[in-house]
């Protein structure tokens, strides 16, 4: 007898295992929704929580429904194969069209093609849901017992940022870089002596040094639009109108002025929506860099252990609190997204921009960066970046241009995303240390606004996709600072 399309026994255990996972994830929202209503645990932040695993448990059990449909899908393409595959009279096999592989594939390919991104989901909802509970027992415990806590919880996430770099060269086929490896040896190495450190003293003090910590993010306040030399009545300077790519990075420069305010947490990033006639509305999220240098996970997240998280290839806590800002702005979904960033800003919008977890949230469009390492993310072509840099600024190289040592002492350098870069001749006057002094926010701003009239800053600007964000009308824009901040 001759059998087309699948063997029987292999779908029969496909359906079995997609309806037992079913089954799990069913029970797991089952068995930790009593667990969660009967802990004894009062206020604003209970409150929270409560809420947001109700959406969890939404997911979970949406996941449930998906993986019982593909089960019953495949259980009926089983028993399609079998009335295809019997023997018809005369002893022959009844003809079937050897296109039958086709027809299955093409009623469970999209519940496929769902279920694996919704387990992608499920697995990132399972893992915040362990973290905040994690985070609740950790905030809730004695210090000692919390100091010993967050320093486990620094190794086990440094940790885990290794394992994605050594996930990312099996998958891709390449090895992290220099750069990468570098960054993430250091914070592992470090976090160890965290531990080594709380333990040794019995939780009495944590060094937390390199300690990212957790992402904190301000409500939206509202800012003036107009002219950037006059103060609103928050006391902050109006937003340039978004006109030109130079008005834009005046904005993004202009973020670093929005921390230490009174009543504010450490620094703060301005998210512009731009509404024009007959347009959905585009957002421009405006990123400063580094704010402070230190190494010892204090309150604000663009320091020193935010830089080494970036060049590392993990998301920050600064990089999470843009998101969670971005949230509470209510940015809706589908609405076209600008992310501009200055140095660890620039970072920052560019591993956001490569995480498929953002980009799944926001539909991110458009790049601006100026003065920042980009070589070594791997940015979706889909989305449209510009990557200015001064000729003797050293700090867009310090990714050696995503240089890497391959097995047998091979080192190779090739960049890992299509952003248009742009460099820009050096502004005049003291150059500083290396250089350094050609990496100021504000010499990237006169430099841009005196070379954005032709070549590829203004084929830039004329793209349709950046069109959305520019407009000379004051009246089409509002903004707000939304401060961002790091709990440990």
């Amino acid at each position: 007898m001759t059998l087309y399309g699948m063997d029987v026994e292999s779908g029969r255990r496909l359906s079995e295992e997609l309806a037992r996972a079913s089954d799990r994830l069913v029970a797991l929202g089952r068995n930790l929704t009593p667990l969660i209503q009967g802990s004894h645990w009062k206020g604003a932040d209970a409150q929270k929580f409560s809420a947001e695993w109700t959406g969890h448990r939404a997911m979970l059990l949406g996941t449930a429904d998906a993986l019982a449909a593909a089960s019953d899908t495949v259980k009926r393409n089983v028993q399609e194969q079998i009335a295809a595959s019997t023997e018809g009279p005369g002893g022959t096999s009844a003809p079937q069209a050897p296109s039958f592989p086709d027809s299955l594939l093409d009623s469970i390919a999209g519940t496929a093609g769902d279920l694996w991104d919704t387990a992608g989901k499920v697995s990132t909802t399972v893992q915040d849901a362990v973290g905040t509970a994690w985070n609740f027992v950790q905030d809730s415990a004695p210090l000692p017992i919390r100091n010993v806590m967050d320093a486990q919880g620094n190794v086990l996430d440094q940790t885990g940022n290794v394992t994605d770099m050594g996930w990312r060269w099996l998958t891709s086929g390449e090895p992290p870089s220099i750069t990468e490896l570098f960054s993430n040896g250091v914070l592992l190495a470090v976090a160890v002596d965290n531990l080594r450190a709380t333990t040794f003293n019995l939780g009495l003090s944590n060094p937390q040094l390199l300690d990212d910590g957790r992402p904190v993010a301000g409500e939206p306040i509202p800012v003036g639009v107009g002219d950037p030399t006059k103060v609103d009545t928050n006391g902050r300077g109006n937003t340039p109108v978004p006109s030109s790519i130079s008005a834009v990075l005046a904005t993004t420069n202009m973020a670093y002025g929005d921390q230490g305010k009174p009543g504010t947490e450490d620094t703060g990033v301005r998210i512009n929506r731009i509404e024009k006639p007959g347009e959905p509305p585009a957002y421009i999220i405006n990123i400063p860099g580094t704010t402070r240098w230190m190494p010892d996970g204090a309150a604000n997240p663009t320091d020193l252990t935010g830089n080494l998280q970036l060049a590392g290839g993990n998301l920050s806590t600064a990089a999470e609190a843009v998101r969670l800002a971005m949230e509470q702005a209510g940015i809706p979904e589908g609405a076209p997204v600008m992310l501009s960033g200055h140095s660890q800003g620039g970072m920052i919008a560019t591993a956001l921009a490569s995480d498929a977890g953002f980009t799944d949230r926001f539909n991110v469009t458009n790049v601006v960066t100026f003065g920042s390492p980009v070589d070594s993310t791997q940015i979706p072509s889909s989305i449209d970046v510009l990557a200015l840099q001064h000729a003797g600024d050293p700090v867009p190289k310090v990714d050696l241009a995503d240089a890497t040592a391959w097995p047998g002492g091979m080192v190779s350098a090739s960049r890992d995303n299509g952003a248009t870069i742009v460099e820009l001749p050096n502004p005049g006057g003291d150059p500083g240390i290396a250089g350094i002094n050609y990496h100021d926010g504000s010499a990237y701003v006169e430099s841009v606004r005196n070379h954005e009239a032709g070549g590829p800053i203004a084929q830039y600007s004329q793209q349709q996709s950046t069109q959305r964000f520019l407009t000379s009308d004051a009246s089409q824009v509002t903004s707000t600072v939304s401060n961002i901040s790091r709990k440990q």
